[in-house]
């Protein structure tokens, strides 16, 4: 989504200062839950009264909530559906209680955005649709959707660096895993996009190298083994299956043979994938006999992506007890009531009132 006007000074129309309103603006993107110190972070100064202002402000006006962790520590939740709407997220899922791991999830992204202030994200769904379709030309059938078919693109929200505007830097987050399956996952959703571009880095980005050695391998299984496989940006699922397409398309046409249930499916699959004029050329040279599946192997399987894999040990601490139920604001952190006759938020660009209370 692209903003009309500047979310910074809608938030300080509450009464944020400006760095105040530009961290909860990070956090509204990136992760809706942060630690103290990473406030600390945000504006280089240690723990002290600085970070104690942001927290009873924020409490008081009802936008956040806390998570006890244990041994008095605490993740902070940012909750109002009306700071979200400030930033142009109104429908994001990151005002909802998540799991531990999810927690520590969105607190290490948290810091990884941190660490690349200065660099080029791609943080939402729509900025990263964007850019893979419009920038970079990329079918939308490619892009990584939800588990089971859902139309939710890049559904793990994790950031995506680009450098020199296409140079692209996906990430992944091991919050620390037994096991890599979840990785796996990451990779088989990804491997189309993977696929469709000249090059690409994944950053493995953990606490612990756990899991680094076990990665790294199930990455190099895929890559350059892509090569071998024909994956490209005109083949995203393989040389051998746009085989398989040529040969079920071709039946299709002259009825040689009964169609098989296997060659309804991979003509509906390929329906969605082999879409350019060069696929258009290649099934009419195919069909008249002009190429051979020699010729198409040794085509596309001088291609593939040129592919790095970078595992990156994060130096942050995280909470290591068992997130325990959201709770209503302790006295510490302020007054735990909801401010009435706060001002509301204004949106400058339009006057629009976007709250009329505290946030949920």
């Amino acid at each position: 989504m692209t903003l009309h006007y500047d979310p910074i000074p809608v938030l300080e129309s509450v009464g944020y200062t400006e760095r105040e309103a530009a961290f909860l603006y990070l956090v509204a993107r990136h992760s809706g839950y942060f630690l103290r110190r990473q406030y600390g972070r945000f504006i280089q100064r240690e723990r002290g009264a600085i970070a104690a202002q942001l927290l009873r402000k924020a409490v008081a006006l009802g936008h956040l909530q806390s998570v006890a962790c244990g041994q008095a520590r605490f993740v902070y939740h940012l909750t109002s559906k009306e700071v979200y709407a400030a930033v142009g997220l109104a429908a994001s899922q990151h005002r909802r209680l998540k799991g531990d791991a999810q927690i520590k999830s969105r607190l290490m992204v948290l810091d990884f955005v941190l660490d690349h202030l200065d660099d080029s994200i791609l943080d939402s769904s729509d900025v990263k649709l964007d850019f893979f379709t419009q920038t970079l030309g990329l079918s939308e059938a490619l892009l990584p959707s939800s588990p089971g078919g859902g139309a939710h693109r890049f559904p793990e929200e994790f950031p995506i660096l680009i450098e020199r505007k296409r140079s692209v830097r996906f990430s992944f987050f091991d919050e620390g895993a037994l096991s890599t399956s979840g990785f796996e996952s990451f990779l088989r959703r990804y491997r189309a996009v993977f696929a469709a571009l000249p090059g690409f880095e994944l950053l493995y980005l953990a606490d612990s190298g756990h899991n680094f050695e076990r990665a790294a391998k199930i990455f190099a299984a895929l890559y350059p083994e892509a090569r071998a496989l024909g994956v490209t940006s005109m083949t995203p699922s393989g040389v051998d299956h746009f085989l398989e397409y040529l040969h079920a398309y071709e039946n299709n046409e002259t009825q040689k043979r009964p169609i098989t249930l296997r060659d309804l499916a991979v003509l509906r699959e390929g329906e969605h994938i082999y879409t350019t004029l060069e696929h258009q050329a290649l099934c009419a040279a195919w069909q008249i006999g002009s190429t051979s599946a020699e010729r198409i192997r040794q085509r596309f399987q001088q291609q593939g992506p040129q592919a790095k894999f970078t595992s990156i040990l994060m130096p942050y601490n995280y909470p290591l007890y068992q997130f325990r139920r959201e709770r209503k604001p302790q006295p510490q952190l302020g007054s735990s009531a909801r401010s009435s006759g706060v001002p509301l938020f204004q949106q400058e660009a339009s006057q629009k009132q976007l709250l009329t209370k505290g946030g949920e």
